[in-house]
């Protein structure tokens, strides 16, 4: 692993913040395309939002029996084997753009890139809940972590995560389950059947973490499944009024060689494959546009 420890700048062609999906295979590809890039990720590991699913992963071709824990470790090896540079544990300070890019800052390090790309996916959305002994925000690991059996529990939200949690934390010992969803539940059909026992409450509903109660009702247990929001760099400030970034077809955002890729942008339909795919397709583009104009910043 590439470490970047002087105050001293340095040049690049691509930096990229965020180790997902997106961003590993944007510095997989670059990288394979001769592109002199860089991976900063503030976690201990690459992977993404797959290291908090301790679930098999279903839904990506090729990997039956990984759970998505899995899925993230081999992220993590591919990019370390295939000598990507990446720095693990770094948040980003400042971000400016320049004539030449854009100045990035991370600890005592300035770099100049010539292209930045912005992969730091989606993180879950609390609400005004926080996260306690009894209280989870998202799915995965927060809801496994908490105790449920012989245990009262009360899921909020109305997606396919709503109805997935459910279903485990019965299968885990759980009393009972209800789901709370405002409106009719989006959860696909398919998911909403493999829940026959839990009981389902459509319409408004308070809520209160304080008392553990919803609609004055009691539980021990909320799971807080109120899907997800960009997680974004401090002080870049490109989202729409959904809190995502918009880019063209591309990839590439409304400021030049600013680049967004995977569930950042809430492109296509948010997912591992999907948002590798768009980490492949900016790397490309940013591939093409270096090709075409050589007089570029090199380290």
């Amino acid at each position: 692993m590439e470490t970047l420890n002087s105050p001293i700048t340095k040049n690049l062609e691509a930096l990229i913040i965020g180790g997902g999906p997106a961003g590993c295979a944007c510095a997989l590809w670059l990288h394979k395309l001769g592109v002199e890039v860089l991976l900063v990720e503030a976690s201990d590991r690459l992977g993404g939002l797959q290291r908090r699913s301790p679930y098999e992963n279903l839904w990506i071709p090729g990997v039956t029996g990984r759970t998505g824990e899995q899925v993230a470790e081999a992220l993590h090896r591919h990019i370390v084997t295939a000598g990507v540079p990446h720095l693990l544990q770094t948040r980003i300070g400042t971000i400016r753009p320049s004539t030449e890019g854009y100045e990035v800052t991370f600890g005592t390090t300035r770099v100049l890139t010539k292209h930045l790309i912005v992969a730091t996916g989606t993180k879950p959305n609390a609400g005004p809940f926080l996260p306690s002994d009894c209280v989870a925000i998202g799915p995965g690991h927060p809801m496994e972590n908490i105790t449920v059996g012989n245990r009262k529990i009360a899921i909020l939200g109305g997606g396919d995560n709503a109805f997935d949690q459910a279903r485990f934390v019965l299968q885990r010992g759980g009393k009972s389950v209800t789901i709370f969803a405002r409106t009719t539940p989006r959860a696909q059909a398919v998911v909403q059947a493999s829940v026959p026992d839990a009981r389902v409450v459509i319409g408004p509903y308070q809520a209160d973490q304080d008392q553990m109660t919803v609609n004055g009702e009691g539980f021990d247990v909320f799971g807080v499944m109120y899907g997800f929001r960009a997680s974004l760099p401090e002080g870049l400030h490109i989202t729409n009024e959904n809190g995502y970034v918009d880019v063209n077809r591309q990839g590439e955002t409304s400021m030049p060689n600013l680049w967004a890729c995977g569930e950042v942008t809430d492109y296509w339909h948010p997912c591992v494959t999907t948002a590798a795919a768009h980490g492949v397709q900016v790397a490309k583009q940013i591939s093409l546009r270096l090709a075409a104009n050589p007089a570029t910043i090199r380290p």
